[in-house]
């Protein structure tokens, strides 16, 4: 008879006698896969500390599942991703996946609420899809600007993308970032 069917109470003695014809089964087996297990166990701390997974869960970009490689190395026009620690409406620590559009020495020139970068041109919103308003970026002047060093300049492809042509997150601290983003898909 089954122990799964039995309305017997689950008591200290009813399951140290379970755990005894559990027990050789278990031992047998890690005796045939333990090997297996060790290995994927290991292959798991590897992957993973190298490497996240990312959902997008806004329009910003038009990926829906993105790989992180964590390292600090990434390339402007490559995607970045990073820690929020803006306050609302995220919750501190959240990952965010941009495009990284100027670094370290690179140039922004701002007109108002409009950004450029190279031959790109990012037009500011007043109200973004939530319907609040949206401060420009005041880290960067009027005219033509230089991204210091430690910052980066990054955008969403959606025109409504909450990125650095706003003051809610502004420029990205290099502490921030967690590594290169890559769409899967």
């Amino acid at each position: 008879m089954s122990t799964l069917n039995n309305p017997e109470t689950l008591t200290l003695p009813v399951f140290v006698e379970r755990t005894k014809t559990f027990g050789p089964i278990l031992l047998n087996h890690l005796k045939s896969h333990g090997i297996t297990w060790i290995m994927v166990v290991s292959l798991y701390w590897v992957i993973h500390s190298n490497y996240r997974l990312a959902i997008n869960k806004t329009p910003s970009l038009p990926y829906s599942l993105l790989l992180i490689c964590l390292d600090k190395k990434v390339e402007t026009g490559g995607l970045i991703a990073f820690k929020w620690h803006n306050g609302e409406p995220y919750p501190d620590g959240y990952t965010f996946t941009k495009r990284l559009l100027a670094g370290p020495g690179e140039i922004v020139n701002k007109n108002g609420r409009d950004f450029s970068v190279g031959d790109l041109t990012l037009v500011g919103k007043e109200v973004g899809l939530s319907l609040k308003k949206l401060f420009p970026n005041d880290e960067l002047h009027d005219g033509k600007n230089t991204i210091q060093l430690g910052k980066y300049f990054v955008a969403g492809d959606h025109e409504y993308s909450l990125d650095s042509r706003y003051n809610l997150l502004g420029l990205v601290d290099e502490k921030d970032v967690i590594g290169s983003a890559y769409p899967i898909f």
